[in-house]
C-alpha cells in the first residue's frame, strides 16, 4: 500500500506522538480514507520527514505514533529565485507545478510593464493556490521542502528578497552575444536568481534598471519559447549543471 505524505506546516508534537487536526484530519480520514494501523509520513517543508502510524482517530483530532524522523541534508545544488511575470490561467499553474518540481527554492510573481495580468483583490487570491500547489508537487515529487511564493510585487520591489544574492541572470530576447552557458560558466558560488518577463518581452527601461543592480542578461538561443516553458528550460538545465556537483 502506497504510503501518503502529508505537509503540516506547524507540527504539534508531546511525547512521540504528532497530533493533526483542521483540514489535515479531514484530509487524511475522509479524502484518503486512512485508518487506525495505517502508515503515513509528514513532512514540515523545512528538510525534515516524520514516518508515522495512525494511533487514534477522533471526530476533530488524529493522533499518529512517530516511528522515525528523517532529515534530508541540504543539496549541494544552488538555490534559486525565480521572479517570473504572472501569465493567464492553468498555465501559470501548470509553471508552479514544473519549478517545484525542478527544485525552485522560491517564485516571486513579478509586475512588469508588459505584464497583461492586472492583481484586484481576486486576482491576489491566487497566490494561495500556488502555494498549495506548491505544497502537492513537492508530495509527489518526494521534496522535503517547500517553494516559497510571495504575493505578486513590481520589479523594482524584488531587491529585498535578492539581498545577498550575486549571482543574477535576466534572460532576454534581445540579447545575441551572452548565452546561458556563459553566465553559468562565471558563476559565483552561492544562490541565483533568475528573471522570466511577460510575454510581450521585458520593456528596455527595465532592463537598463536590472543591469544597473546587478543583472546580466542572456539568452537561450534563436527560439522564443513561451513565459511558462522559458523558467523550465533553465532551470533543468540548472538542474543538470549542478546535480553531481
Amino acid at each position: 500500500m502506497e504510503i501518503r505524505r502529508v505537509f503540516v506546516d506547524k507540527l504539534r508534537i508531546k511525547n512521540g506522538m504528532a497530533l493533526l487536526a483542521g483540514p489535515n484530519h479531514k484530509y487524511i480520514a475522509t479524502v484518503l480514507r486512512k485508518n487506525v494501523g495505517d502508515r503515513i509520513d509528514l513532512i514540515d517543508g523545512k528538510g525534515y520527514l516524520y514516518r508515522c502510524v495512525i494511533n487514534s482517530i477522533k471526530s476533530k483530532e488524529i493522533f499518529l505514533q512517530i516511528l522515525d524522523v528523517i532529515h534530508k541534508p541540504e543539496e549541494k545544488r544552488p538555490k534559486v529565485t525565480l521572479c517570473v511575470s504572472p501569465i493567464k490561467g492553468q498555465r501559470m499553474d501548470w509553471l508552479v507545478e514544473k519549478a517545484t518540481e525542478l527544485n525552485v527554492e522560491r517564485i516571486l510573481p513579478t509586475i512588469f510593464k508588459r505584464t497583461v495580468i492586472k492583481f484586484d483583490d481576486k486576482e491576489k487570491k491566487k497566490s494561495e493556490r500556488w502555494r498549495r500547489i506548491t505544497i502537492e508537487a513537492s508530495r509527489q515529487c518526494g521534496r522535503f521542502t517547500i517553494p516559497e511564493v510571495e504575493e505578486p510585487i513590481p520589479l523594482r520591489g524584488i531587491l529585498p528578497f535578492i539581498d545577498n544574492v550575486e549571482n543574477r541572470w535576466v534572460l532576454y530576447e534581445r540579447e545575441k552575444n551572452c548565452h546561458l552557458c556563459d553566465v553559468i560558466s562565471a558563476y559565483k558560488e552561492g544562490e541565483i536568481c533568475i528573471i522570466i518577463g511577460p510575454e510581450g518581452g521585458i520593456d528596455e527601461s527595465e532592463i537598463e534598471w536590472l543591469k544597473n543592480n546587478g543583472f546580466s542578461t542572456c539568452t537561450l538561443g534563436e527560439n522564443i519559447f513561451r513565459t511558462e516553458t522559458t523558467p523550465l528550460v533553465v532551470l533543468s538545465i540548472i538542474h543538470y549543471e549542478y546535480m553531481n556537483k
